[in-house]
């Protein structure tokens, strides 16, 4: 009767063996990866312990992702989940871009040139979108003039003017950010004396006025030996 039974549990461990041998020599190859380990002797592979071990045994599989595209079109599967982009060019520079996966989650974008606004959603439901837009460009007179704002009423405006104006001999800019938590301005200070360029900048964190709690750094740069020296101070 042990006789027996003994060779119940060997022709199981045998099975088994066939089996995980079957499975990886099927799903193995390029872009595949199949995983499944188990360490004992066939000794200690006892009946109440069975299942545990062909759980340890099962396959882990990470399929590769698959894209089919046609005319602005494509499909895709993405770690299992089912992906819909659909691209557009149309007039002058403009650009329409829409994302739908299987759990109804989807995304959309129009830009040109100088602006862009992009929305995001779920499902048919228009009452938890939120939409975020931009737009760039130059003001005589003002200087390089960026706007971001959302649907939440988050907004921030940057000006930035590289030439500023001279003085004494220095080239000046500024950029200021305007934010819904106030404003933050920076101004540099730029001269060369021969070979040595001279920098100053000052900016205040965002709603801070104090000039005393504002950031200075002074840089004294110069070509030294062939190579650049550079002298920071803050």
């Amino acid at each position: 009767m042990p006789v027996r039974r003994q060779s119940t549990r060997t022709a199981r461990c045998l099975g088994v063996a066939a089996v995980v041998g079957f499975g990886v020599n099927h799903w193995m190859g390029p872009g595949y990866a199949v995983k499944g380990s188990w360490e004992g002797a066939p000794s200690t592979l006892k009946d109440r312990e069975f299942d545990s071990v062909l759980k340890g045994l099962e396959p882990t599989i990470n399929l590769p992702p698959i894209t089919f595209k046609r005319e602005g079109l494509a499909l895709s599967v993405e770690d299992g989940r089912l992906l819909a982009d659909y691209v557009s060019k149309f007039g002058d520079g403009k650009t329409f871009q829409l994302r739908v996966n299987d759990e109804q989650d989807w995304r959309a974008g129009l830009s040109t040139d100088d602006a862009s606004l992009r929305v995001r959603g779920q499902g048919p439901n228009l009452d938890n979108i939120f939409w975020e837009a931009s737009q760039q460009g130059h003001a005589d007179g003002v200087g390089d003039v960026l706007l971001e704002f959302n649907s939440d009423k988050a907004y921030n405006l940057t000006v930035a003017q590289a030439k500023l104006a001279q003085v004494l001999g220095a080239d000046l800019g500024a950029r200021v950010r305007a934010t819904n938590d106030g404003v933050t301005g920076r101004l540099d200070a730029e001269r060369r004396l021969g070979d040595v360029k001279l920098r100053y900048s000052v900016e205040n964190p965002v709603g801070v006025y104090d000039l005393g709690k504002s950031t200075h750094v002074g840089e004294i740069a110069a070509g030294v030996a062939g190579g650049d020296a550079k002298l920071s101070i803050t």
